[in-house]
């Protein structure tokens, strides 16, 4: 039974198939000018051995009409094959990145962006070339050799069937030995895929290892990585070189016996010189297989293994993706006898009770490691494997859907991402907004003096480059404020700001009506602390305490003692 094809692969084709079968018509075109080619060969020699003007004609004749054919069908071929691949790859690459935009946040986990960072950087290379491409060739390869065979046996069927039958038993023989490079390439994808995680891991971690010193132990570890890579990659090549050089023997043996046989049938007057001539020039389309099937078979199916693997990450359908929706926010969030861990032995929150009222604003602090962060990520259904309730207008929040669930809720972070764009692009993530919208986001993250100066169409490179951590970070405030949704979570999002531009910050937006805010912050700034209608305190996963600030204060319990300890740095 044939192999079913992914939605992945079906890409290729999609509006595509017009391109696709005429770059099979003109190879088959190509193919027959290659066969004509060889009788070609044959009338000249013949004119000269038999002294005859009519076959030197016939040969005039064949090669005036084969090059016009030839050009005609070069550029046919160049034409409809260059705009197959291209298609092709943009409908692929299209595709994936659609899929990957289609997933939920807790979806794209488990690995997937390594796996995808080695799909975009390596593997696609290899789908185009081994799969499209080497799709192409394997069909012109089957062409040309059925098209060669039959005009070898109508030249000399006595010389053809011996040909023939060699040729494909060492076709048979490269397969099989050509069943290993398939392992070879998947082993070498799996490991360029380990190699990208790290540098990537490596690379967002350059500061703490320069601040450390630790560049002789990271090289270490890179270069252990790298040698492990290449020596794969080496495995594959001296495959991939055993197979060219079992195939490129077993064209050398069958040229011989063309030679030897043909020479001789030649000397007894069975064949012509001219015959025999065009004989070994169709013999090398015969011999084309030999040399070159089993790589092409062998890399168009490790190929597919790389777009079967793509296709797992891409399209795995996320556990969930219909639930209610909430229209508006209307009463509040709810958290009952809440508990998540990520395994049996990391409890990250545990046995968590807690209220936040539609419209007041409500501050989470802790140590680090306390759960603040996870609790946040719960509330925007990252994870959904929790046990208890997190209700919203008293629906579980793991029924609801995702879709729906952004529409309401807002996350500013510490770790800011920024587009290589403009600075209004990355404001409104490309979405056309009201422009007093835009105006009013950009007044409460504290962004107007920077504006002012540099205007709204400034680059702000790669990464956010051109701009410093606090304009970062505003820019990030500006991006979920324009949204205007009802409910704001924010996770140490002033943390790279000064206290005079965090506490302006911080200030506006508890004075915006009608919006629900939660807010993780190591801050303890007496006159913003004042401003929240409710503190929570969490420590090792639970919530210790809870209250107003005046309140917590008075309690002198370890929210006192964390306020008094921020105080002293």
């Amino acid at each position: 039974m044939g192999r079913i094809k992914n939605q992945c692969e079906k890409q290729f084709l999609k509006n595509n198939k017009v391109n696709y079968i005429m770059t099979i018509i003109a190879l088959m075109l190509s193919s027959a000018m290659s066969i004509a080619l060889a009788f070609m060969l044959q009338f000249f020699v013949e004119s000269v051995e038999y002294d005859s003007h009519a076959i030197l004609k016939k040969g005039y004749i064949i090669g005036t009409t084969y090059l016009i054919i030839y050009g005609m069908f070069s550029f046919l071929q160049r034409n409809y094959k260059n705009t197959y691949l291209r298609k092709a790859m943009a409908q692929f690459k299209d595709y994936i990145f659609e899929r990957i935009l289609e997933k939920s946040i807790a979806g794209f986990g488990d690995g997937a962006s390594a796996r995808l960072i080695s799909a975009f950087s390596n593997d696609l290379a290899s789908i185009e070339t081994n799969y499209l491409a080497g799709t192409l060739s394997l069909i012109y390869t089957a062409i040309i050799f059925v098209a060669s065979t039959i005009a070898a046996l109508y030249i000399q069927w006595q010389l053809a069937i011996p040909v023939l039958a060699f040729s494909i038993i060492s076709i048979l023989i490269s397969l099989k030995y050509g069943e290993k490079l398939v392992v070879k390439e998947k082993e070498t994808s799996d490991e360029n895929m380990g190699f990208v995680a790290q540098v990537k891991d490596l690379l967002n971690g350059f500061i703490v290892i320069k601040s450390f010193k630790a560049e002789k132990e990271v090289l270490d570890i890179f270069r252990k990585k790298n040698i492990k890579l290449e020596e794969t990659k080496e495995g594959r090549r001296v495959t991939s070189d055993t197979v060219s050089i079992f195939s490129d023997i077993s064209s050398i043996i069958v040229s011989i016996f063309i030679l030897a046989l043909g020479f001789y049938m030649a000397f007894i007057d069975i064949m012509s010189i001219g015959k025999v001539l065009a004989f070994i020039q169709l013999s090398n389309y015969i011999l084309h297989p030999v040399r070159n099937l089993a790589p092409q078979l062998s890399n168009r199916r490790a190929a597919i293994e790389l777009i079967e693997r793509i296709s797992d990450v891409v399209e795995k359908e996320d556990e969930k993706k219909e639930g209610a929706v909430i229209e508006n926010f209307e009463r509040d969030i709810v958290l009952r006898n809440l508990n998540f861990a990520y395994g049996e032995d990391q409890i990250i929150l545990k046995d968590i009770n807690l209220r936040f009222e539609k419209g007041k604003s409500y501050a989470i602090v802790g140590g680090s490691g306390s759960g603040k962060s996870t609790l946040l990520k719960l509330l925007l259904g990252y994870n959904r494997c929790y046990e208890g309730d997190l209700l919203i207008d008293g629906i579980q929040i793991k029924e609801i859907d995702l879709d729906s669930l952004y529409d309401n809720i807002s996350i500013i972070q510490q770790d800011v991402f920024l587009f290589d764009s403009s600075i209004k692009d990355n404001i409104t993530m490309f979405r056309p907004f009201d422009n007093a919208n835009v105006r009013n986001a950009i007044e409460q993250s504290g962004l107007v003096t920077l504006i002012e100066e540099k205007g709204d169409d400034y680059s702000c490179g790669e990464g956010g480059k051109n701009l410093s951590g606090g304009e970062k970070q505003r820019v990030s405030i500006a991006r979920c404020l324009v949204r205007e949704t009802q409910i704001l979570l924010m996770d140490e999002a002033t943390a790279a700001l000064d206290n005079n531009i965090a506490q302006m910050v911080e200030s506006k937006i508890l004075s915006i009506d009608n919006l629900t805010r939660i807010i993780v912050t190591h801050r303890f700034n007496e006159t913003i602390m004042e401003k929240y209608d409710k503190i929570f305190v969490m420590n090792r996963g639970s919530v210790i305490e809870e209250g107003t600030f005046d309140a917590l204060m008075e309690k002198r319990g370890y929210f006192y003692s964390l306020y008094n300890v921020s105080q002293t740095e």
